[in-house]
């Protein structure tokens, strides 16, 4: 399943949404404001900016002085707006030190709005909620040190926010961050870790990563640059049910923590995950065989579903009428390439063919058909539709192994008035496809339903491809 940790305090929940992996490599004509920047008086106060994903920036500003009593701490979500960081969900929170570790956060509000300006080379703030303004430059890179965590390929920068709480632990591969006071509580703490890999397959088995890049080493080696979360949600439960707001921060930043080669390593964030980068051939193939007709035979032979000779036949201009999109199927990171049958209704989202990337090169999954018909489902299953004939007719619910084309099945739901009339409602477990279980009506009913929710992708035509 997606590996989703759920926090519960508004703090939490205000911040994570749509986090996603920060690189100063982006080219977006506004990375410019991407980095830690400093208050151009005194520099004591700390402003990091990170991009999540299109136009949507964390914003996060704090008090880098030690030995304060009280610290004024702002977090934001920002969207660009024709150059501008526009944000209406501020959060301004009080923190209070009782010592260097303790602390109690008490929110001051959660709907402060106003904007983010670059001029200059600097950072103009105009928060409207506070009616305050404040200008910032660029951070030299001593104000960097502090939370900044390096090994022999690449380093992390944390924010400013969690200097003093985290623990880390270094090896020549690998950086993970720990929550010092779990940690030091017994119950390990482990927040998140970076590591990079030379070998897809080596991290592929691994639960709870997901790729975020790739890093060319001062010898032109790659490697798979790789996000590890804990499976076990591990924060201090003596305290609680749940996992304080701090653990929770330090877990979701492994999302969107900054990260640079070191040693003449070159880190170059998405590179490797995303379809549009990685499929194009298999899309100009497909192109091609739809336009020049190919017959079902030389499909088939070519691991292509027979469905575009099919509707060959019935449109002019099919290309129009088959359409394509990327979706990480299997929450590792990196895109599949789904390719279906521009439609409405039932038939919209279906399934004609999946490829996966293997060992870093794109593989085919799997074909379906008329009666043989795939769906994404629930978001991170693949279930197949498929029909006998008047009596026969049944779903297969799959997941996607990671670094592999296997869809390795879950559960099997069957109808299936020729092996009994009476009650023709079965279910199959795992890869016993042949032991099914008769059960009743309604217990089929309620366990199917919960395989029912079909992403229904709007595919973009296949005649776009260049």
């Amino acid at each position: 399943m997606k590996k989703i940790f759920l926090f519960f305090t508004i703090i939490s929940m205000t911040l994570i949404s749509g986090l996603y992996a920060y690189s100063k490599n982006t080219s977006s004509e506004h990375s410019k404001f991407i980095g830690r920047w400093a208050e151009e008086i005194s520099e004591r106060v700390v402003l990091d900016i990170y991009q999540n994903k299109d136009s949507e920036y964390s914003i996060f500003i704090t008090w880098r002085e030690d030995n304060l009593a009280q610290k004024d701490i702002y977090r934001f979500k920002a969207k660009n707006d024709n150059g501008i960081l526009k944000y209406n969900n501020g959060i301004h929170i009080y923190r209070t030190f009782e010592g260097k570790t303790k602390y109690k956060d008490k929110i001051d509000y959660t709907d402060g709005f106003g904007e983010f300006k670059l001029k200059d080379n600097k950072i103009i703030w105009k928060d409207n909620k506070d009616k305050t303004e404040s200008i910032f430059i660029k951070a030299n890179k001593n104000l960097c040190k502090d939370t900044t965590v390096s090994n022999k390929y690449f380093s992390i920068m944390l924010p400013e926010e969690l200097k003093g709480f985290y623990e880390a632990k270094i090896s020549k591969d690998t950086i993970s961050i720990y929550d010092k006071a779990s940690k030091i509580a017994g119950f390990g703490g482990f927040a998140f870790a970076i590591r990079i890999y030379k070998n897809p397959s080596d991290h592929a088995v691994l639960p709870g990563s997901k790729k975020l890049g790739e890093l060319t080493d001062k010898n032109n080696i790659l490697y798979d640059v790789v996000l590890k979360h804990p499976t076990d949600v591990q924060y201090d439960y003596t305290k609680g049910t749940k996992a304080s707001d701090r653990y929770a921060l330090m877990y979701e930043f492994g999302n969107i923590v900054s990260i640079k080669g070191k040693n003449k390593s070159q880190y170059h964030k998405n590179q490797g995950t995303k379809g549009k980068d990685l499929y194009r051939q298999i899309l100009q193939k497909h192109l091609k065989a739809v336009n020049e007709h190919w017959d079902s035979s030389k499909l088939e032979k070519e691991n292509m579903s027979y469905m575009y000779n099919v509707m060959s036949e019935m449109h002019k201009n099919v290309a129009d009428k088959i359409g394509y999109t990327y979706y990480d199927i299997n929450d590792d990171g990196i895109d599949e390439l789904i390719i279906g049958e521009i439609a409405e209704g039932n038939w919209k989202g279906v399934i004609y063919d999946i490829y996966t990337m293997v060992n870093r090169k794109p593989k085919h999954v799997v074909s379906g058909g008329e009666r043989d018909r795939y769906y994404v489902c629930n978001d991170v299953f693949v279930c197949n539709e498929y029909s006998s004939g008047a009596f026969e007719s049944g779903v297969r619910v799959y997941i996607l192994v990671e670094n592999s084309v296997e869809l390795y099945p879950q559960v099997s739901f069957k109808y299936d008035g020729y092996e009994n009339k009476k009650n023709p409602w079965f279910l199959s477990y795992g890869h016993d496809d042949d032991k099914w279980e008769n059960v009743s009506e309604q217990i089929y009913e309620e366990r199917i339903k919960n395989f029912e929710k079909y992403n229904r992708f709007d595919y973009i035509p296949l005649s776009n491809v260049k």
